[in-house]
């Protein structure tokens, strides 16, 4: 059951049309202006590429300049810099309010 797109010459505006099959009639007037000057188009269509697809089609250079680009930045931009000086708060020098409240 498809839906065909129809663009009017006169206004210039898509129209969406459910037709029950391939030969059902085409419409002939135009829901946004009411000529009848109407011709089907190709309606766009949506590809979804999986992850790997999309990986595949990096910059082969990619890895390397991500490499490159972590051996400049400072030692605290680490996550695991973070991750090893985390305490329990009951532990903490300091108290105060968790960041992630329940």
């Amino acid at each position: 059951m498809p839906i065909y797109e129809y663009r009017c010459e006169g206004c210039g505006g898509v129209n969406s049309v459910y037709l029950r099959s391939y030969t059902s009639a085409d419409p002939t007037e135009c829901k946004l202006c009411g000529a009848d000057s109407l011709y089907r188009i190709i309606s766009r269509v949506a590809y979804i590429r999986s992850e790997m697809d999309k990986l595949e089609q990096l910059d082969p250079k990619y890895h390397k300049m991500v490499d490159e680009a972590i051996g400049r930045a400072p030692a605290n931009s680490d996550p695991d810099y973070h991750m090893d000086r985390m305490v329990p708060f009951s532990q903490a020098k300091e108290k105060g309010e968790p960041y992630f409240k329940e």
